[in-house]
C-alpha cells in the first residue's frame, strides 16, 4: 500500500470528521436519489466509498441495487465504513482494483475523480470489472454556486479549486472514450443546498478542511487563501447561516 499512498489524496488526516463537514446523511441522500435511476440491478462498486454513508444510502434509495461493494485507499475512512457495509469494504485504488473482469453491473464514483490520479487508468479499470451493458454513474465536478455573499467572498479561491480539479464534465467524457464507455446521459445534478455562517466557513478553510489546500506553499496561502478567509470575517453577522445551492454533474456510462 505504499505506492498508494505516495501516488494519491489520502483522507486518514480528516476521516473523523469527513461527514459532518461535507454536509452528512442529507448530502448522502441526495447523492443517492441521484444515481439511483441510473443503477441496473445487481451488484455495484463505489470507488472511494469512503466512510460508506453514500453507499448505505444507496442502498436505501436504489432497491434494484442488491449489494454495494467498496474500495477506499484511506484506512481510517474504511474502519467507519464498515460497520455500514459489513464484509464488503477493502482497501484498493481505482487505478487497479483487486476484481475479476465483468464482475460488477454498475460502478459508482461520487465525489471522488478530482482526487484520483490517473483518470484514464481508473476508466479503464472501471470498464474492465464492468459486465456488458454495465454502467458507471458519477457525481462529480466543481459546485456551481449562485452568486451570494459567502461566494463573492472566497472568489479568490476558485483558480485554486480549479487547477485542482480534473473531473469536468469534458473530462470525464474523454477519459470514458479511453475506456471505449460510451455517454448514455450527462446532466446537471439536483439542487444541493448547504447553510454555513461566515465565522463557519473561515473556520473550515483554515484547518484545510479540503483537500485541495493541504499541499499550498505558505506563498500561496498568503496570497489567495488569507485574503478570502479574511473577506468572510470581515461580513456582517458571522455566526448566522446563510442558505446556498450547488449542483455538481452526473454522468451515465455504459459499457457496449
Amino acid at each position: 500500500m505504499g505506492e498508494i499512498e505516495r501516488r494519491v489524496v489520502n483522507f486518514d488526516r480528516i476521516a473523523a470528521d469527513y461527514d459532518v463537514t461535507r454536509g452528512g446523511a442529507q448530502r448522502a441522500s441526495a447523492a443517492a436519489r441521484d444515481l439511483a435511476a441510473h443503477l441496473p440491478p445487481g451488484d455495484s462498486l463505489e470507488i472511494g466509498v469512503g466512510t460508506g454513508i453514500v453507499a448505505h444510502a444507496v442502498l436505501r434509495e436504489a432497491p434494484q441495487v442488491r449489494r454495494v461493494v467498496g474500495i477506499d485507499v484511506s484506512a481510517k475512512m474504511l474502519a467507519l465504513a464498515r460497520p455500514r457495509l459489513p464484509g464488503t469494504v477493502l482497501r484498493a485504488a481505482a487505478e487497479l482494483l483487486p476484481f475479476p473482469d465483468g464482475r460488477f453491473d454498475a460502478v459508482i464514483a461520487v465525489h471522488v475523480l478530482h482526487v484520483v490520479p490517473d483518470l484514464d487508468a481508473a476508466f479503464v479499470e472501471a470498464a474492465r470489472v464492468l459486465r456488458p451493458g454495465g454502467r458507471v454513474v458519477a457525481l462529480h465536478g466543481r459546485p456551481e454556486h449562485h452568486d451570494d455573499e459567502l461566494t463573492r467572498a472566497t472568489r479568490g479561491l476558485r483558480a485554486l479549486m480549479m487547477a485542482a480539479r480534473p473531473d469536468s464534465p469534458e473530462a470525464v467524457l474523454a477519459s470514458a472514450c479511453v475506456a471505449g464507455l460510451r455517454c448514455r446521459d450527462q446532466h446537471p445534478s439536483s439542487p444541493r443546498r448547504s447553510h454555513h455562517s461566515p465565522a463557519e466557513l473561515a473556520e473550515l478553510i483554515t484547518s484545510r478542511s479540503w483537500s485541495y489546500l493541504w499541499a499550498l506553499d505558505e506563498t500561496v496561502w498568503e496570497s489567495q487563501v488569507e485574503p478570502a478567509i479574511e473577506a468572510l470575517r470581515a461580513l456582517p453577522d458571522q455566526r448566522r447561516p446563510r442558505p446556498q445551492e450547488s449542483r455538481l454533474w452526473v454522468s451515465v456510462l455504459e459499457r457496449p
